[in-house]
């Protein structure tokens, strides 16, 4: 189940900006220490501990951590965690390359052990989805894109595999690099792909066309080739490195 990466990723040039912002730094920047005294005291039920949007009220209402500014409801329904202590970034550690056309590129991309920087992209409800709200539980990253048959090909398979594994604390993110046409996905694409897969929990998150390989596109891909699948423990660290394994039976 593969496809090359369009070489028209792997060529750009320039400064991919972080979208973590909760974290005050860019990709690399820690997460934000627990606030609050954990949800008891005397917090009022409209108060917001960490600053998330989200009132205690809310929070409790939803079975999220009200003390953790990433872990809060999400329109899409998602499986999100917590952590109780933040996980510590390494970023890619790793090197990956291909060679296309008889040029040889590399890139930076997460090896086992790695924790990725948190980072943040628009789902098919067009709500900002961060990594680092599903720390605590196993998260499968999978990369894939329109134009990509084997990608389309394991997309049916996407929400039997949520929906067997989620009550033992798994989540699936979905990230789409390019649409039918190698052009960045706009909403309506993410929305379409998550309404003909039959996507219900499941984030369908729009990859920005990168500007360099500092970016989760090239991260998540040890070899060039998608779909590109990844799995992460309850602590973010990688436990699988694009190897096509689709069962998470093995860390649950």
């Amino acid at each position: 189940m593969t496809r090359t990466l369009l070489a028209s990723l792997l060529i750009l040039a320039g400064c991919f900006e972080g979208s973590d912002d909760k974290s005050g730094g860019g990709n690399a920047g820690p997460m934000p220490t627990l606030s609050g005294d954990g949800g008891g005291g005397s917090a009022s039920a409209d108060s917001d501990e960490d600053d998330d949007g989200y009132t205690l009220e809310e929070e409790e209402a939803a079975g999220t951590n009200p003390d953790y500014g990433y872990s809060h409801p999400y329109e899409g329904g998602y499986n999100v965690g917590f952590c109780d202590t933040p996980p510590v970034p390494t970023g890619p550690t790793g090197l990956a390359s291909i060679t296309q056309s008889g040029e040889t590129y590399e890139w930076p991309s997460l090896a086992m052990g790695d924790v990725p920087y948190n980072f943040s992209l628009p789902d098919q409800f067009g709500e900002e989805v961060d990594l680092y709200s599903f720390c605590g539980q196993h998260v499968m990253v999978v990369i894939s894109a329109g134009w990509c048959g084997p990608c389309r090909g394991f997309a049916t398979e996407v929400q039997n595999i949520q929906e067997e594994y989620e009550d033992k604390g798994f989540q699936i993110i979905e990230i789409i690099t390019q649409d039918d046409y190698g052009n960045p996905p706009d909403q309506a694409f993410l929305e379409n792909w998550a309404s003909d897969y039959g996507f219900d929990g499941v984030p369908v998150l729009g990859a920005p066309q990168p500007t360099s390989y500092d970016h989760p596109t090239f991260w998540f891909d040890a070899d060039g080739y998608i779909p590109s699948v990844y799995h992460l423990n309850a602590k973010l660290e990688v436990v699988s490195a694009d190897e096509s394994v689709h069962d998470p039976s093995n860390w649950l």
